[in-house]
Order: structure tokens, then C-alpha cells, then sequence
């Protein structure tokens, strides 16, 4: 008992630290011309770990003669910056071979022209897919990026990274709640009395998340 509370404190802990942490600057995207604009997709913040805020970055330039080459700098530094994106782009995010999508309101970034970012928590290790569709200002965009070794990296596990205990996941706590759940139906003061130490730090968690979240949306 006093282990599964401990756990649950220190995710708290690592939430708020952890999320307050992870930088804005993205180190892997990948580049894609459509038509003669340029349209750069990843993740916000890299790496991506599982549980920890998260979210589309989006960064559309215009080229009038033409995408460059990717590499030729001189090139590269005379795109235009395309605003006013989030009236006519729709993007969603896809996971799990598609089986699950969620939409991602997009959001101009401040002090970015042409930037633009959707925040989310991913939950599930593995490949994520950001599906773009719409108009860029006259030109139809209907692009799937997908993560992978030559684009954005996926989103991480975060057992690799837990030291010098790991966490229990989300089914260990549930099974562990389960237990102490009927174990209460019998009447034990202490063990309804942990229930509702669990169910206070679980809301903590909760509260961490979303303040977590709404500050990287400020930074």
C-alpha cells in the first residue's frame, strides 16, 4: 500500500518536472514540398515520451520559384512565412494503424510567423501519423506524415528512462484499486481510508497534467 501512494507521488513529481522540462525546440521533422510551398511536420517537443505534453508542430514557407533542395541553405532562407493557416488547415492525429484519430485545432505559434502548433498527451509507445488537409492560401494540401528513421522519431516509452524505480503502469494501479476496492466492501477503515489517499493523488495528477500542459502552451 504504502508503495503503490509512494509511486503515485512521485508521478506527480515527475510530471510537473518532467513536462516543465522538455524543450520547444524539435530536432527531428521531416520536409515536404506541396506544390511551391514547404511544409516542415513533427513533433513539439523531442523526444516524445508517453504520457508526458505533447503536440503537432506545423511550419508552412512559400518558395515562388520553387522548393529548394533540401540542404541548399542560400535557398532555404528565402521562404515566406504563410499565416493565417489555422482558418483553412485541418489537422488530426493517427495512431494505432489508423485505428484511433483525434483532431488537433490548430494554434499560430507566438512569435513565429508561419508556425503553427496543436498540443496533446500521447498515451501509447509506437508510431504516430499527423494528417494535414485543407488550403494553403490557393493550393490543396491533403499530406500524411508519418513517423519513422527518415522523418520524426515515435513516441518513447518512458520504463527506459525511470531511475532508480519504475513507475507501475496505468493496469498495475487499476488492478491494485481493484483489490483494495473489494477488500473494502468487508469494512476496513484503513484500506477505505487508502482509497481515498489514492483517489486524491490520482486527482493531483490530473491537475498536474493540465497545468503541465497549458504552460508549455505558454512558454
Amino acid at each position: 500500500m504504502r508503495r503503490i501512494i509512494a509511486f503515485m507521488l512521485v508521478a506527480v513529481l515527475a510530471l510537473t518536472a518532467g513536462g516543465l522540462a522538455t524543450s520547444n525546440n524539435a530536432l527531428a521533422h521531416e520536409h515536404r514540398a506541396v506544390g511551391d510551398y514547404e511544409l516542415t511536420v513533427g513533433f513539439l517537443n523531442e523526444p516524445s515520451i508517453a504520457f508526458q505534453p505533447n503536440g503537432l508542430s506545423l511550419e508552412v514557407k512559400l518558395f515562388p520559384n520553387g522548393v529548394p533542395a533540401e540542404g541548399d541553405e542560400a535557398a532555404e532562407a528565402s521562404g515566406q512565412p504563410v499565416e493565417g493557416l489555422e482558418q483553412t488547415v485541418k489537422a488530426e492525429v493517427i495512431v494505432g494503424g489508423g485505428a484511433k484519430k483525434m483532431d488537433l485545432p490548430l494554434e499560430a505559434a507566438f512569435g513565429q510567423p508561419g508556425a503553427y502548433e496543436a498540443h496533446f498527451i500521447p498515451t501509447l509507445a509506437g508510431d504516430y501519423s499527423f494528417h494535414i488537409s485543407g488550403k494553403l492560401e490557393s493550393q490543396n494540401v491533403d499530406e500524411t506524415f508519418d513517423s519513422g528513421p527518415e522523418t520524426f522519431d515515435p513516441v518513447d516509452s518512458p520504463d527506459d528512462l525511470e531511475f532508480p524505480d519504475k513507475a507501475p503502469t496505468n493496469a498495475e494501479l487499476q488492478a491494485s484499486i481493484n483489490s483494495l476496492q473489494n477488500r473494502s466492501s468487508g469494512g476496513s477503515d484503513d484500506t477505505a481510508r487508502a482509497l481515498g489517499i489514492i483517489g486524491i493523488i490520482a486527482g493531483l495528477i490530473g491537475v498536474a497534467a493540465g497545468g503541465v500542459a497549458l504552460a508549455s502552451r505558454r512558454i
